[in-house]
């Protein structure tokens, strides 16, 4: 045990200080139950250092009265009542709130409501107990204030100027690309006519009409190129499906297609369904499939929503778009577009239409687009990095049927090497063709690049 020589209190041996006015309890402190009381009167003659007096006094009586040290009960001292860690600390602090909600849990369960009401006034009455301290208000009011102010004025600097920061620190800044970058295309440069801007192609030939293999016109002796073309439907609201093409022939009257031929039971003269075109110019289907169009998707037996029978858009009892008895875009009969003409040189086919399969087509008119299979990344180069060259690089190019990209052209670019970056990427793209009608087609194609710093 330990004795305060000021408060005369006895304390446990692990206090170093008085807990009640922060006087040190060391080992000369320590203080006997045996020991005499030293008494005012001697206290004082001990201090007045013996005038006169002195004699009175045994040795004794001085060397304990000089012992005991005078304290001022005026000065603060700074107690610590335990010398513990801030984990020890704070690890006793959660397990009393752990064992504070074990107590009040039986009180929970047996009346929830009544609880969460008490938790709740009390939890009011120590809120309006705060709110009724000086300075409260303000307290709790001053950060947000500051806040506002700090977001008002960030606000203000970037939407004021963009480029305020890239300033201060000596960077190159580039302002943001509009929400919608095709209503801000900007001027690349301007190309010399003569050697960068492509020759206009020849109008290449659509190749013999048909469906047949060869490289004829028709029946005609000498090579003539064939004309004509035919349509039809029923006014369904289906489009029309697809099949095989009716026998073609060139004599009158014909039988026109049906995908739903009605049932006519013994017939005793069975008449073959036909279109009014050059055989030499449609290879023979001879499976055992309902009549349609070869170029169709549709698999609902329809005629479309053509007239004049046949099955397509047009009229006139022929298979397709035009008018007539024909086959495909044109009037009259035969097929290969215009008006009705016979042509020569043997069998034909490929062709026969307006439809220019040889030329690049709009995503919009293929029947399967192409797809992008390897898309490199551009990369930065030094100079852009160094100036903080940041935004998106637009191109406009044509993924040939061919399997290459061609005709480049710049429609958004940006400095420093970026643009020139871009299209050497897009050289690289591997894709799969596009495709209309079955047959593999280009089709133009946009591609984006983004160039961002992180």
């Amino acid at each position: 045990m330990k004795q305060c020589p000021t408060c005369q209190e006895n304390f446990a041996d692990k206090f170093g200080f008085c807990p009640v006015d922060g006087t040190p309890l060391g080992v000369e402190a320590e203080l006997s139950n045996d020991a005499p009381p030293v008494s005012d009167q001697s206290y004082q003659t001990a201090a007045a250092g013996g005038a006169g007096d002195s004699a009175d006094f045994d040795g004794e009586e001085t060397v304990a009265a000089s012992a005991a040290p005078a304290y001022d009960r005026g000065l603060y001292r700074l107690t610590f009542i335990e010398d513990e860690g801030l984990t020890r600390r704070l690890l006793r602090e959660v397990k009393g709130v752990a064992h504070d909600a074990e107590l009040t849990w039986p009180e929970f369960k047996r009346d929830p409501v009544g609880f969460s009401k008490r938790t709740a006034s009390a939890s009011g009455a120590l809120v309006k107990k705060f709110f009724r301290q000086d300075y409260a208000y303000p307290a709790v009011i001053a950060p947000f204030c500051v806040v506002l102010l700090v977001a008002g004025i960030w606000a203000t600097i970037l939407y004021t100027d963009r480029c305020f920061f890239a300033r201060i620190v000596g960077l190159r800044c580039v302002p943001a690309a509009a929400a919608n970058p095709y209503e801000d295309l900007e001027l690349v440069g301007y190309v010399d006519p003569e050697t960068e801007i492509p020759k206009e192609q020849e109008k290449p030939d659509k190749g013999p009409a048909g469906t047949n293999e060869g490289k004829g016109g028709g029946s005609k002796p000498k090579y003539e190129k064939p004309q004509g073309g035919g349509g039809g439907g029923r006014q369904e609201q289906l489009p029309a499906s697809a099949g095989k093409l009716p026998t073609a022939q060139l004599v009158q009257p014909i039988l026109t297609a049906n995908p739903k031929p009605p049932s006519v039971p013994n017939p005793h003269l069975p008449t073959p369904v036909t279109m009014n075109v050059d055989p030499l110019l449609v290879k023979e289907d001879t499976r055992d499939v309902p009549y349609g169009l070869p170029n169709s998707t549709a698999t609902t037996p329809s005629s479309g929503p053509g007239s004049g029978g046949g099955m397509g858009t047009g009229s006139g009892g022929g298979m397709g778009q035009g008018e007539g008895t024909g086959l495909g875009p044109g009037r009259g009969s035969n097929t290969g577009g215009g008006d009705a003409r016979l042509g020569g040189g043997g069998p034909g086919g490929g062709g026969g239409g307006d439809v220019d399969y040889n030329r690049p087509f709009k995503q919009s008119e293929v029947t399967r687009k192409a797809l992008i299979t390897f898309k490199p990344e551009p990369g930065f180069t030094e100079e852009a990095r160094k100036n903080n060259v940041t935004g998106v690089v637009r191109l406009r190019a044509i993924l040939s049927s061919s399997g290459a990209v061609t005709n480049i052209s710049v429609v958004k670019g940006l400095p420093d090497g970026l643009t020139e970056r871009a299209i050497s990427a897009a050289r690289q793209i591997r894709f799969n063709p596009a495709e209309k009608d079955g047959r593999t087609v280009s089709q133009y194609i946009v591609l984006e690049y983004n160039f961002n710093i992180y």
